[in-house]
């Protein structure tokens, strides 16, 4: 290679804010011999264009203009090349332009340098009418004009223009080339238009034109676009036979199809395939498989891919970051999508607006509210400039944290702050206010919505009508249904449903009978409104109506049975309609024999309807008619290849059938003990009193033996035992077994777990000791007031409480209404005090001017000995007219219990178990509640 010349260097060293006179005054030395010899200029020229110095090319030409050397087309063609290498298409374009004033004809060299240089700008339109007007200035496009075009047409998102100009080379007598193929593919990309791009690509080999990877990485990225992840996959692995390598643009595009079509394990798997095609993973490939984790919510393996990033040399930036904290988030790992987010910057990776989105909302979803504000505070310091997603995600958190007010602080400075509120910022602090039952600042809210012009959805109308809901405003809940078509928002079964659950808290029956036919007159059928329905006429005493209503009802995995086929058989079972009931029930066994519940549930049903034809508590010995189509149907569970509700339960049930023997309740004691300790191994957690928790509550009970029924007085007489809770009846069977002779009466809303129950109940030969009531407590208490009545009773001597702990307070309010406890002297235990953190209740009960003297007894759960739980032992001492107030709740334990029904909610969403839930998370929390608990005075003796 040649050394550059002189006067290249010269100018070079002049630097980019080179001086005019610098330029002379370097020049003029040889000027004469650019004279003698021009080439000489177009070296120096093409040299300044190489190195991207589009201004010097262009002050060199015009000093050659001023100085009267010969300026040929070879000159401006360099400097054009230059401006437009330059990205400088406007002084391109000025120096063609020029090129007959300096009485130098442009040539198809010239041209192409100018279209080239459009293309480069983005300037579409130019780089087309350049291309139009070549003939008319007599050089001929060639292959390189139409190229330039068809490219500038890809860069400008113009598609159609590009085939256009594809189409019309052939005509030309051009013969269309790999660069003009490949750049008519990528705009086909860009457009969207997969179904052409691969048709382009399939054409190639007709027109003496191989593709390579270049042309089959552009039809993978449209193959991407268009959602078409298995054609994708197809190319990729046809590239080989096709003779064309797969790169790391092929697999780029190929894993970033299959992230967009929620194939994460393909995606995966290509990434780990690269290297044994010799394409080595880059930056853009594991940032689209880490794409891929956060889309399906694979928080390990987008951890694990940042991780080996590192260790490959493909250094994370903040795409990466941003994509595995945004899985972290989904998956409900708050604590590691902060830890990821303090890192960036170790990482050489500057956080942005979408960094502290994603962590925000992490925060959020882990109930982290405090630090979801503090990052929203800290971003103007990290030079992020929050944005609507930011502060939305903010509000969202403070909406479920319970600080409505902080949610509509945000909501008021957002446009400030440069962030205009949108609907969904509208609709987190509508639920703010609807979660606090202030229904009147969600109403003016939507009215807000209205002045900003901000358009109303679905979702900020359910959400203002739950808020009516909650606040006992049903009047209003309804008019804003009606007043929906005028807002330009037609109802969905999200607003049917939330105007239906305002119907409920309101008894309307009949509006909400209403309802339905409206909802059925606009074509939306829905499970939820159906089933909310049944319960305001339940609630109204319209069983008629109910029953009438659970007849159309479908069952199926998605259907809340609790709230529909639970109120139904509650309403039979306590209105002796045993034919009713029994066909309710064969329903559900029909169900499950049809797919819409596990199979191995039908012979649960089967098996506890025959209980009740035959009177339940007539007979402990189960006849083996009854037995083994129980056992086998049970068995039958172990088959099911569907992810179905009751896995759990069924296998419990499915342990003690296995395990222990009939008749022997201290064998199936030990057999659920054992289940729980199994559960346990594996992480999971058992939902039901066992080991020490067991040992407790017995040991209560026994300490104020419940009085038989054998008392003369039967104002005084009691009903033995009852239980809040019942679950799959494992206490029931335990305090059947430590007292006899004593009835123990349990209540449970969902009619699978009330069958599992009587079934566990029988088997253990229990049956005649223990009554299992389907329907919730709120309904059952009232109604076990006048049962008690009628048999002769007054009320229960003890009462075992097993729910959530934010609960308690409304069952011991009823409890005490309609004194169902024994005034003096009466027993109230009350588990999951500690993990569920029930503050109120503890407080209403332990605190000195409560009505019972309390004590707490620190036990340990039955499948992880090492986390501790308490239980609450309470007895009455005085007569009350009903639970005192809680108006002087500190101000801590109220917060605990906020807290508490945040917990419960996010694992009620997470489908019952926590999925969504940290496995450290609740451990952390009952450390918490038990620190604050000891503040207030509430620990073990």
């Amino acid at each position: 290679m040649g050394s550059s010349p002189p006067e290249l260097m010269a100018l070079l060293a002049l630097g980019p804010a080179f001086a005019d006179n610098d330029l002379r005054a370097t020049l003029s030395p040889h000027l004469e011999s650019w004279r003698r010899n021009p080439r000489l200029a177009t070296v120096v020229l093409n040299g300044l264009a190489k190195k991207r110095q589009p201004s010097m090319a262009a002050k060199v030409l015009d000093f050659m203009v001023e100085s009267k050397v010969e300026v040929n087309a070879f000159h401006y063609n360099s400097a054009i090349s230059a401006c437009g290498k330059g990205g400088q298409w406007p002084l391109a374009l000025s120096l063609f332009s020029s090129m007959p004033g300096s009485r130098v004809a442009p040539d198809a060299i010239s041209f192409n340098a100018a279209i080239s240089a459009c293309e480069k700008g983005g300037q579409w339109q130019l780089a087309l009418s350049l291309l139009n007007s070549m003939p008319e200035m007599r050089p001929m496009p060639d292959e390189i004009s139409h190229n330039a075009a068809i490219s500038a047409c890809e860069k400008g998102n113009q598609w159609q223009h590009a085939l256009a100009i594809l189409s019309m080379m052939p005509h030309a007598r051009l013969t269309p080339t790999i660069v003009s193929y490949n750049a008519a593919v990528s705009a086909c990309e860009k457009g969207g238009q997969w179904p052409l791009a691969l048709s382009l690509l399939s054409s190639m080999p007709g027109m003496s034109c191989i593709p390579d990877a270049i042309s089959f990485s552009a039809a993978i990225s449209a193959c991407e676009k268009g959602g078409q992840w298995q054609i994708a996959l197809r190319i990729l692995s046809d590239m080989p036979e096709r003779r064309a390598t797969p790169n790391e643009f092929s697999y780029s595009a190929t894993i970033s199809a299959c992230a967009k079509g929620g194939q994460w394990q393909h995606a995966i798997s290509l990434l780990c395939g690269m290297p044994d095609m010799k394409a080595k993973p880059n930056q853009i490939s594991f940032n689209s498989a880490i794409s891929a984790c956060e889309k399906a919510g694979q928080w390990q393996h987008a951890l694990s891919l940042l991780i080996q990033m590192t260790a490959l040399h493909a250094h994370p930036d903040h795409i990466s970051f941003n994509a595995a904290i945004s899985a972290c988030s989904k998956g409900g790992q708050w604590k590691l999508a902060l830890s990821l987010l303090s890192s960036m910057p170790e990482m050489a990776a500057r956080p942005d607006e979408i960094s502290y989105s994603a962590a925000i909302t992490a925060c959020e979803r882990g109930g982290q509210w405090q630090l979801a504000l503090n990052l929203l505070s800290t971003m103007p310091q990290m030079r992020a400039l929050p944005n609507e997603i930011s502060y939305t995600a903010a509000i969202s958190a403070c909406s479920k944290g319970g600080q409505w007010v902080e949610a509509l602080r945000l909501l008021s400075i957002m446009p400030t702050m440069s962030a205009t509120p949108n609907a969904i910022s509208f609709t987190a602090a509508i639920s703010a206010c609807e979660r606090a039952s202030q229904w009147q600042f969600a109403l003016r809210l939507l009215s807000t919505m209205a002045e900003m012009r901000v358009l109303y959805d679905e979702f900020s109308c359910s959400a203002s009508i739950s808020a009516c809901a909650k606040g006992g405003q049903w009047q209003k809940a309804m008019h804003l249904l009606s007043t929906m078509p005028q807002m330009k928002v037609l109802p969905n079964e999200i607003t049917f449903c939330a105007a239906m659950e305002a119907l409920e808290s309101g008894s309307q029956w009949l509006a909400a009978l209403t309802l339905l036919e409206d909802m059925r007159a606009v074509g939306v059928d829905s499970i939820l409104a159906r089933s909310a329905a049944i319960a305001t006429c339940s609630k109204a005493s319209c069983w008629h109506e109910a029953l009438q209503l659970g007849l159309e009802m479908r069952v199926t995995s998605e259907v809340d049975l609790g709230g529909s086929f639970g109120v139904l058989l509650m309403e039979c079972e306590q209105r002796s309609l045993l034919s009713l009931e029994l066909s309710t029930s064969r329903r559900l066994s029909d169900a499950a024999r049809q797919g819409g519940l596990l199979l191995g549930l039908a012979a649960v049903f089967d098996f506890s309807a025959e209980l009740r034809r035959g009177g339940g508590s007539s007979r402990n010995a189960i006849p083996r008619s009854l037995l083994e189509p129980l056992l086998v149907g049970v068995a039958c569970s172990h088959v099911s290849t569907r992810s179905l509700p009751y896995h759990r339960e069924l296998a419990l049930l499915r342990h003690v059938l296995e395990n222990a023997q009939t008749g022997n309740p201290a064998a199936v004691a030990e057999a659920l003990d054992a289940f729980g300790r199994d559960l346990g191994s594996s992480g999971s957690w058992a939902k039901f009193a066992g080991g020490s928790k067991a040992e407790a509550l017995l040991a209560a009970m026994r300490g104020g033996t419940p009085a038989c029924h054998n008392n003369n007085n039967h104002n005084s007489a009691t009903a033995g035992v009852l239980e809040i809770g019942t679950y799959c009846g494992n206490s029931a069977l335990r305090l059947a077994a430590s007292l006899p002779g004593v009835r123990v009466t349990t209540l449970e809303l969902d009619p699978v777990l009330v069958a599992i129950a009587r079934t566990l109940i029988a088997f253990a030969g229990l049956a005649s000791s223990v009554d299992v009531w389907t329907g919730h407590s709120t309904r059952l208490i009232p109604r076990l007031a006048n049962w008690l009545a009628q048999h002769h009773s007054s009320y229960f001597s003890a009462i075992f409480m097993d729910r959530w702990g934010t609960y308690y307070d409304e069952d011991l309010a009823l409890l005490q209404e309609h004194k169902l406890l024994q005034e003096t002297g009466g027993v109230l235990v009350a588990d999951n005090v500690l993990t569920t953190a029930a503050a109120s209740f503890l407080w209403n009960v332990a605190r000195p001017s409560a009505t019972f003297v309390s004590q707490v007894v620190a036990v340990s759960e039955v499948a992880d000995s090492s986390q501790e739980d308490w239980v609450s032992v309470s007895v009455s001492i005085s007569p009350t007219s009903g639970l005192q107030s809680c108006a002087d709740l500190p101000l801590e334990l109220a917060q605990l219990q906020a807290e508490s029904e945040q917990l419960r909610q996010r694992i009620i969403v997470a489908g019952g178990f926590g999925a969504e839930v940290a496995k450290w998370e609740k451990p952390a929390f009952a450390q918490r509640a038990k620190t604050v608990l000891a503040r207030a005075g509430i620990a073990p003796i």
